[in-house]
């Protein structure tokens, strides 16, 4: 992984942000030029908070990007909800790519907190749960340890997922799937 997830061992490649069509660009790719590289319309939550800090983090294997995690920080450092959209691989690669909501449940606990890994009990819970995206209730698997829960489930092609606190759970699976800008308010019509 990279940006704000550096050294998390979930890729065969950590990439540090890339863009392919500026080689030269020193910076992250802007949140147009993720949409466009990630090519499928990616989950972000609904009705954020503004003034919200929000990070994406990227994952590639072999400079083909399957994975956008968009991270809702309750302050500078602390990420409060982290939604996850995950595309398999093409089937002309070697390796497959699936998304593992515990793997990605303990690397969010590793990384939440700029005091290090928050210490919740081994012991996991899974159940059923759901996730609404774009209004539209879809059944999901959910996990969870200690106060932190990780709900997912396919749609369209992708798995979708997403890590909070269990006070926040009930608003952070509530996602639209985006071709704006993870902070921008949509108008209710």
């Amino acid at each position: 992984m990279d940006g704000y997830r550096a050294g998390a061992a979930l890729s065969e490649e950590t990439t540090v942000f890339r863009d392919p069509t500026r080689k030269d660009r020193p910076g992250p790719p802007t949140w147009e030029e993720n949409l466009r590289e990630f090519e499928v319309p990616v989950a972000i939550l609904d009705g954020p908070e503004s003034g919200r800090r929000v990070l994406v983090g990227r994952h590639a294997v072999n400079e083909f990007l399957n994975q956008l995690d968009v991270a809702y920080y309750d302050d500078d450092r602390t990420i409060a909800v982290q939604v996850t959209t995950h595309r398999p691989l093409p089937g002309h690669f070697r390796t497959t790519s699936d998304l593992d909501p515990a793997l990605l449940l303990d690397v969010f606990l590793a990384n939440a907190s700029p005091d290090g890994p928050v210490e919740v009990p081994r012991e996991q819970a899974h159940g059923a749960g759901h996730l609404i995206v774009d209004g539209r209730i879809v059944p999901a698997a959910r996990i969870s340890r200690g106060d932190y829960t990780v709900t997912s489930a396919a749609l369209a092609g992708t798995t979708l997922a997403v890590v909070s606190t269990a006070d926040l759970h009930g608003r952070a699976v509530r996602l639209r799937r985006a071709t704006v800008h993870p902070l921008a308010r949509v108008p209710q019509l």
